[in-house]
């Protein structure tokens, strides 16, 4: 895997580790937080997350109009499918 980033989430104050290549979602689950999911391949929209500071890809494309225009111009994503290029600060999305 690739270089380790923190990923610190707004909501619990908590942080991962979570390599450059790893989902944020398994990653941080797999230590013990509580993130929510559901398909896992950026259909369902369960683990949308506003990235408030820091950089990211997607481990794969989502499906197209997952998200909408907005949602991508004010850095919502994807957590199942996104990896940290960067430290990051997230802010889970209210349901």
């Amino acid at each position: 895997m690739g270089k380790i980033h923190k990923v610190t989430f707004t909501d619990t104050g908590k942080s991962y580790d979570i390599a450059q290549g790893e989902s944020i979602v398994t990653s941080s689950n797999s230590k013990g937080a509580s993130l929510p999911f559901g398909c896992m391949q950026g259909m369902c929209t369960t683990c949308v997350a506003k990235i408030i500071h820091g950089d990211f890809e997607y481990l794969e494309e989502p499906e197209p109009n997952t998200l909408t225009e907005d949602e991508i111009k004010n850095n919502h994503v994807l957590l199942c499918i996104t990896t940290p290029l960067t430290d990051l600060t997230v802010s889970p999305c209210p349901e």
